[in-house]
């Protein structure tokens, strides 16, 4: 009888709990929160079990795999490998298939958001030379890094979830590349399935000019006037006219003793001494600076005010939309708002009023120190560096080496996963490869629904809830093959993620998949593969997925243009990862 209760009441709080997620009203961190509380006060969790999951190694996996990933982006690796392709990114087909390829790649060792966040400017920078609409390129670099997180362990989080939930049945972890058989094939026929679908899409921008609605230069620059200018009358005219046609400079401010003037008229005379911002291509401005005698600020001896424009876009996990008033607290925190773009459409009028919703592009105003605190606070992804950046980093191949050598670690069976990608920080960091602000680099609300729900899918695989379910799933599906079940699992698991975190939506999916394919004498493995498969595959919805979202504004999508590309991809990968799985697993 108690049993009976148990189940039902965590029953319940899991229904509550998958409302809270779908409704979007309260962060999902904070709704798995709320689920721990409540299974710790009915008696369904032991208070000194409630914070075990902090202690989990998925947990410890997980962020150890976000420093990671944030170490690889900066290291500059994926950037040099673009260097060899430029030869092949003339053309809208070679533009997408190079970066759909890159991002797939990257996404299966490192994290799949970090990796498309890293190559997205330089793919806007390619759709601007090539004259080739972003619409056209960037929904395939999304679904390619959703992808590529099928194929390894540290893929994606759901995989490192199932790997250790497979413990739970009397096997051993998942190993590194076991998730490679069914993810390999599943990539590339997705990714060359949307590359093809995504040339179908109207232009949602137009490839003339600017792709992103900013009319804002490749470059920003500050320059100094000299003391002894030369032509006799500096004029912001005279300056303008450096340049012909689209190559012409803007003058867009002068800072003359810290009174700032924007937007100058054209017979506005430049003084020695005043700091001018400029606009336009680095050759134009060379010859500028050279015709009249103007360095730049970065040259000087003074402590000058160096604010550029940045573009992000808003995740959606920002705190932003939920803000009545974000322009303000933008302000406060030392960032000015100066545009916003939605879906392809500029927003005019006043912004004091105007209310940020995830996938809106933000123009800000930011001072170079601090861009990485504002976009860390605010969950904002940059688009492209708009200001002057003199001389290109390094390569540094350290946190690649330190995450192959984890790989290889337990690869070979040396140590576990977790332990592995700890010790793979603690060598990225001995070598001074950690700014002072990694801990930023970890999704925190990420890890906090993680820790608090796996207590709580312990008490309801405990209580025997999962296996009711299973047991009425099963009945339905009772004389039906393996591949019907494997089939239906993931299609379930992929109509419940859009709702909810995938993490969450593995770690509710999971233990009922399991139980279906022990009372349906199915395979467990092919059930959790099933379930893998289904949470990292939600290509119906711009806000389903991080990687969706961020390409929304972008690409100036509409939402249903996610559906176009996104419903044949998924029966795609339906049909074609239901047939591999029964095949390798069944």
């Amino acid at each position: 009888m108690q049993n009976d209760f148990n189940a039902i009441t965590v029953t319940v709080i899991f229904v509550a709990g998958l409302v809270g997620f779908a409704t979007g009203r309260v962060r999902h961190d904070l709704v798995a929160l709320i689920m721990l509380l409540v299974s710790v006060c009915v008696g369904l969790v032991r208070p000194d079990k409630a914070f075990s999951g902090f202690g989990d190694a998925v947990v410890i996996t997980v962020a150890s795999v976000m420093v990671l990933s944030a170490a690889i982006s900066r290291s500059g690796v994926l950037m040099r490998a673009l260097k060899p392709l430029r030869g092949i990114m003339t053309t809208e087909a070679g533009i997408a298939i190079v970066f759909a390829v890159l991002c797939g790649l990257a996404s299966a060792f490192m994290n799949n958001v970090g990796a498309l966040a890293l190559l997205l400017p330089a793919a806007l920078a390619a759709c601007r030379t090539a004259q080739v609409s972003p619409s056209k390129i960037l929904m395939p670099m999304a679904f390619a890094s959703l992808l590529g997180g099928l194929v390894t362990l540290i893929g994606t989080p759901p995989n490192i979830i199932i790997a250790e939930l497979r413990m739970h049945y009397g096997k051993p972890a998942f190993a590194m590349f076991d998730f490679a058989a069914v993810g390999i094939p599943l990539a590339l026929a997705g990714t060359i399935l949307a590359v093809i679908l995504a040339r179908l899409l109207p232009e949602r921008i137009s490839t003339k000019g600017e792709p992103l609605l900013f009319k804002v230069a490749d470059y920003l620059f500050e320059v100094v006037v000299g003391p002894a200018s030369r032509s006799e009358s500096l004029t912001v005219e005279a300056l303008s006219n450096v340049g012909k046609g689209e190559d012409r400079l803007s003058v867009l401010a002068i800072d003359r003793g810290g009174i700032l003037l924007a937007a100058p008229g054209p017979q506005r005379d430049l003084l020695a001494g005043d700091i001018v911002q400029i606009e336009g291509r680095a050759p134009i401005v060379e010859a500028a600076m050279d015709r009249f005698g103007l360095t730049l600020a970065s040259d000087t001896d003074d402590d000058l005010l160096e604010a550029a424009f940045l573009e992000c876009v808003v995740s959606d996990g920002s705190s932003l939309p939920r803000m009545p008033d974000a322009r303000k607290e933008l302000s406060i925190a030392g960032a000015a708002l100066v545009a916003v773009s939605r879906r392809g459409r500029s927003i005019t009028g006043a912004l004091a009023h105007f209310r940020i919703l995830a996938g809106d592009i933000l123009l800000l105003q930011v001072t170079t120190e601090r861009r990485v605190e504002i976009t860390n606070r605010f969950a904002l992804m940059p688009l492209a560096e708009r200001s002057l950046t003199l001389g290109a980093g390094g390569l540094d191949w350290i946190p690649v080496g330190a995450l192959i050598l984890a790989i290889v670690a337990t690869s070979i069976g040396l140590t576990s996963l977790s332990v592995a990608l700890v010790m793979a920080v603690a060598v990225i960091g001995l070598m001074g490869k950690l700014p002072g602000n990694a801990y930023r680099d970890i999704d925190w609300s990420i890890l906090v629904l993680l820790a608090a729900l796996i207590p709580v899918a312990q008490a309801f695989s405990d209580s025997g809830a999962g296996e009711h379910v299973a047991n009425v799933l099963s009945a339905v599906g009772h004389g039906q093959p393996g591949w019907v079940l494997v089939a239906a699992t993931m299609a379930a698991t992929m109509a419940v993620t859009p709702f909810l975190n995938n993490a969450a939506a593995v770690l509710i999916m999971a233990p009922i998949a399991a139980n279906i394919g022990i009372q349906g004498h199915a395979s467990v493995d092919a059930m959790l593969m099933a379930v893998a498969i289904g949470a990292s595959c939600d290509f119906l919805t711009p806000i389903g997925h991080q990687s969706n979202t961020l390409v929304w504004g972008p690409g100036g999508y509409r939402f249903s243009d996610y559906a176009r590309i996104g419903a044949p991809l998924t029966l795609l990968v339906l049909v074609l990862g239901t047939a591999l799985i029964d095949h390798i697993w069944g």
